[in-house]
């Protein structure tokens, strides 16, 4: 054993004096360590603009944005009804892509997404409103194209969310793609 690292240890010694002395250096492709992407579908439900920030080289954090907002209005005669409901979300993911080829990666993350609703509905008689924070549970199992160095990122994948409340206990299954940039 002994003689085991006195042989490697030579070895890397050199192999180092040899690059040295014929100019052979290893420089590494500097990394992109940040993406801007839209996803349609995904962690966020129907769309959000996310940001990511790599960690380390198989590593990422990321966050988004989503928000939608509807209404609406009916009358018959002299009264009218209204409704409205907005719709915003957070998700904040930590995604790995460890198992990769090149540009290919199989990509895992987990997260929350914190979902903010609000509703409101009027009458000519009555109102009634309504809003809250509710956190989601958020997983990736999907593929994802990105060049370490930087560029084009296209990402597919099933995202299911994870709704736990003290009433329920429901996945709900989803899917998504993103198409932006990796800098």
């Amino acid at each position: 054993m002994r003689r085991m690292a006195i042989g490697l240890f030579i070895l890397a010694a050199t192999s180092t004096a040899y690059a040295q002395e014929n100019g052979v250096t290893a420089t590494a492709q500097p990394q992109a360590q940040n993406a801007l992407y839209a996803e349609l579908g995904g962690n966020s439900g129907w769309y959000s603009i996310n940001y990511e920030r790599f960690l380390m080289p198989d590593a990422a954090i990321r966050v988004g944005f989503s928000y939608m907002s509807v209404s609406a209005t009916a009358g018959s005669g002299g009264s009218s009804s209204s409704a409205n409901a907005t719709w915003a979300t957070l998700p904040l993911m930590f995604n790995y892509l460890g198992l990769h080829a090149g540009s290919h990666a199989l990509e895992l993350g987990g997260g929350v997404n914190m979902m903010y609703f609000s509703g409101s509905a009027a009458t000519f008689d009555a109102t009634a409103m309504s809003s809250g924070v509710i956190p989601v549970g958020a997983l990736t199992v999907g593929y994802r194209f990105s060049n370490p160095e930087g560029g084009f990122v296209f990402r597919a994948g099933y995202t299911p969310l994870i709704f736990v409340t003290t009433e329920q206990k429901e996945i709900f299954h989803w899917g998504g793609m993103s198409f932006g940039y990796r800098f």
